[in-house]
């Protein structure tokens, strides 16, 4: 479960990658408006100057990031699910917790890949934590 988690996270983060460095290839012209808007008009945040595509762009990498660095820690505690399961579960724990706030946002404010993607990871990793209470229980 764990390492169908970490695919469908790797899924996602490489639909972001796309999305991130495609998404000013637009012909919409009100997209375009926007765009312009938000990568033109700069402000002052801790003393540089950056604009709301700035910001944007720096979210959308971080959360590049994100994705990586969670796909890998969830086929790395795949690994260990048998011989470490109190530290395992209690590394799902938070991990769980992010992916449900992603699918959250993603629901609320992007779009359902995001969202899904994101919701389906975290009900693996929630199911994982269960199992993992009972020592008896299998997990695959």
């Amino acid at each position: 479960m764990l390492r169908f988690a970490s695919g469908i996270l790797i899924l996602f983060t490489f639909w972001h990658i796309a999305v991130h460095f495609t998404r000013h290839n637009t012909k919409d012209i009100r997209i375009q408006k926007v765009l312009k808007a938000m990568t033109e008009n700069k402000f002052e945040m801790f003393g540089q100057l950056r604009s709301y595509d700035d910001n944007y762009n720096g979210m959308s990498l971080n959360l590049i990031f994100s994705l990586l660095a969670f796909s890998i820690m969830l086929w790395i505690l795949s690994i260990f699910t048998e011989r470490n399961r109190v530290l395992v579960r209690a590394l799902l724990v938070p991990i769980s917790f992010c992916l449900i706030g992603y699918s959250i946002t993603g629901f609320l404010y992007f779009s359902p890949i995001p969202a899904y993607t994101s919701f389906i990871a975290a009900v693996l990793t929630i199911v994982c934590v269960f199992k993992m209470v009972n020592k008896n229980s299998e997990l695959k």
